[in-house]
């Protein structure tokens, strides 16, 4: 009976081994700083994208704030101007009242100086008159018994007394303005004066018609 057959196995190297789990490991090494710097590479996309955003809304939100601040001024410039309007408006009406007031105590002066004259008579209860530059300036107060009188309807005339070229001059004057009132009426103005003329006195007619109604003289005044 012969032998059974032998057979013979090499044994495999070491070396094969270490060099397979070197580059599993080296694999793992440098796949794992890939991933880190693919990783890195992303965040930092999405931190700039972020940012950007930010940034955006940053600029929105201070033109916003720049629009919010410029209504705001303009809303607040508003309420002082209206605060100087109502002041204004009320300076303006406590002086009337004031003048008003002191229209109404000269008027019963007046009232008081002055008898009252026939049913509808018409009264000049004061005329004053100064130059005003080239020309004449004037305020004159009406009255008249009016009670259950019709209303009055007349014209001023204006005559002034002076000099020109050195020699005395009378000039009734163009400018004649409407009156028309019930009992109080109040005239003012400026009246134009021949070129050259230095007017002395002014008389002031009330007329109706062709009659002279009321008439009054006053020296004039130098100007202010």
């Amino acid at each position: 009976m012969s032998d059974p057959a032998v057979v013979y196995v090499a044994p495999r190297r070491a070396g094969g081994f270490w060099f397979l789990l070197l580059g599993l490991l080296l694999g793992v090494l440098l796949g794992g700083f890939g991933a880190r710097y693919w990783f890195q590479g992303e965040a930092t996309r999405q931190f700039n994208t972020m940012k950007s955003m930010l940034q955006n809304e940053l600029v929105e939100a201070r033109a916003e704030l720049a629009a919010s601040q410029a209504h705001i001024d303009a809303l607040t410039g508003n309420l002082m101007v209206e605060e100087g309007t109502r002041k204004g408006l009320e300076s303006t009406l406590q002086s009337t009242q004031a003048e008003l007031g002191q229209a109404r105590e000269h008027l019963a002066f007046f009232e008081q100086l002055f008898p009252p004259g026939k049913q509808g008579a018409v009264s000049i209860r004061g005329l004053e008159a100064k130059r005003q530059g080239a020309g004449l300036q004037y305020r004159a107060i009406f009255m008249r018994n009016a009670n259950n009188a019709p209303k009055f309807e007349g014209v001023l005339q204006f005559v002034v007394e002076g000099r020109a070229d050195g020699k005395p001059l009378t000039v009734t004057l163009e400018n004649r303005p409407q009156l028309e009132f019930d009992a109080f009426q109040r005239s003012a103005g400026i009246l134009n004066l021949p070129e050259g003329f230095e007017p002395d006195k002014l008389t002031l007619n009330v007329l109706e018609g062709k009659a002279v109604r009321a008439s009054h003289t006053v020296d004039v005044a130098p100007a202010e």
